[in-house]
């Protein structure tokens, strides 16, 4: 019996998800249960998100250790990103004060179980996480370039003070040793552009430039270059405020960008990210 590489059942999974009932199912309880935390988390305020966000988080992450049973690490955080992004079921949504209770859950979660395998997937959810706090405060700062109160160097102050370019790539190379620089990446980049308060490009001529330069200085693979320069057209059209019939079009763009460079980096995954248990 032929054992089918994590490239191809990733490829089968996205051409027809119902294909694999149980797989289809995990994906589903995932993408509900992200989606039912963050229902509840913005109906509270801080008091009852240290209440309830444990519990939720807790399912969400067991939930990804389930999927990754059957898949094996790296075809289901391949899978799971691919839906975070197509059904817009993504931590980065969550307010901040929700995702620093969820990352003290991670730290206890990764202290709780004993699995090798839900060790690993609850590093791999905490380090994103980390990169998700980072790239907002990366966002904070290009929010403020033109406020007379954080100078361009209060802003640098404040980079370093907080050790933020420190703390990106020490996540960032966790996560390449986790399931290989070439997914870690197609994540990270995705997880940042799901976040609800990132800085959009602007729509200017000059900008029109550097939304496809700037892609193209990350030293990225085709596939990864693409989908960056989709989400940076699509950022610009949204702080344009483009209504929603121009901007369908470019979501198909970026999630097949995205499918693609999620399965180009499937072929280059860490042994310990491709067995199913």
């Amino acid at each position: 019996m032929n054992v089918p590489t994590p490239r191809a059942r990733f490829e089968a999974l996205v051409a027809d998800p119902e294909a694999d009932a149980p797989v289809a199912e995990m994906r589903r309880g995932i993408v509900q249960a992200t989606l039912s935390a963050l229902e509840q988390s913005q109906a509270v305020d801080e008091e009852g998100l240290a209440q309830i966000m444990p519990a939720l988080y807790e399912e969400i992450v067991l939930s990804r250790v389930q999927l990754a049973g059957h898949l094996g690490v790296g075809v289901a955080l391949a899978i799971s990103a691919y839906d975070e992004l197509v059904h817009g079921a993504s931590i980065g949504r969550f307010v901040r004060p929700a995702r620093d209770l969820m990352t003290e859950m991670g730290v206890a979660l990764k202290k709780r179980h004993s699995s090798r395998l839900a060790h690993q997937i609850a590093e791999i959810e905490a380090q994103r996480l980390a990169l998700r706090h980072g790239h907002e405060f990366l966002s904070w700062l290009a929010f403020r370039r033109e406020d007379e109160a954080h100078p361009p160097a209060d802003r640098l102050e404040r980079l370093h003070a907080f050790k933020v370019p420190d703390r990106i790539l020490k996540s960032r190379m966790v996560l390449h040793g986790l399931v290989g620089a070439p997914l870690a990446a197609a994540v990270e980049a995705n997880d940042r552009f799901l976040l609800a308060n990132r800085w959009l490009p602007t729509p200017t001529p000059e900008q029109a430039v550097e939304r496809v330069v700037w892609p193209i200085l990350s030293y990225q693979t085709e596939d990864a270059v693409r989908a960056e320069q989709a989400r940076f057209e699509y950022d610009a059209k949204v702080h344009a405020q483009a209504p929603d019939p121009e901007l369908a079009p470019l979501r198909r763009t970026i999630a097949d960008a995205f499918a693609a460079q999620l399965a180009a980096a499937l072929d280059h995954l860490p042994p310990s990210a491709t067995l199913a248990f």
